[in-house]
């Protein structure tokens, strides 16, 4: 019975949970170097404080993997409490417009979604997104200019934040 399990589990992690396709081999490629980032060795913990504790500070060296790992492990903590039906975004600030739109084609690609679909972006004039987005990189200044138009419903669909 548990070999059933683990096959199906194994099974289960090939197909991707936002296309529901096999994941590509480029997919697997990029897992491989996913893995060896610096911060995979504290994903457990960062868990468990995102778990327990609204807001948390992180500090870690450039390439350590902060800005593109750490937001789908929210998108993964997000959809696993959301109701369902509920639909929450992980938004992640950047400083400049190339990075924003860098960093979302990047992880769009780590997550082997199409850009502008789960992985969007948000930068003055462009607007990269779909009802699909779930993860959502944008400069500070598009991210806070919201907040003069709709203030209480930006934290409503917003599962986590990062500035």
């Amino acid at each position: 019975m548990q070999n059933n399990n683990s096959a199906a589990a194994e099974t289960k992690a090939k197909i991707n949970p936002f296309t529901r396709m096999p994941y590509s081999k480029k997919y697997w490629q990029i897992w491989e170097k996913r893995r060896n980032l610096p911060v995979w060795e504290y994903k457990e913990k960062f868990m468990e404080i995102l778990h327990n504790n609204q807001c948390m500070t992180l500090v870690g060296e450039t390439g350590s993997g902060k800005t593109t790992q750490i937001p789908q492990w929210c998108v993964d903590y997000v959809r696993q409490r959301a109701i369902p039906g509920q639909r929450r975004l992980v938004a992640c600030t950047q400083p400049r417009r190339v990075a924003a739109m860098s960093v979302a084609a990047r992880v769009a690609d780590e997550m082997d979604v199409q850009l502008g679909q789960e992985v969007g972006y948000s930068i003055r004039f462009e607007d990269c997104v779909s009802a699909q987005t779930i993860l959502k990189y944008c400069t500070d200044g598009m991210f806070f200019g919201l907040f003069k138009y709709v203030e209480k419903r930006i934290y409503q669909d917003k599962g986590v934040i990062f500035l």
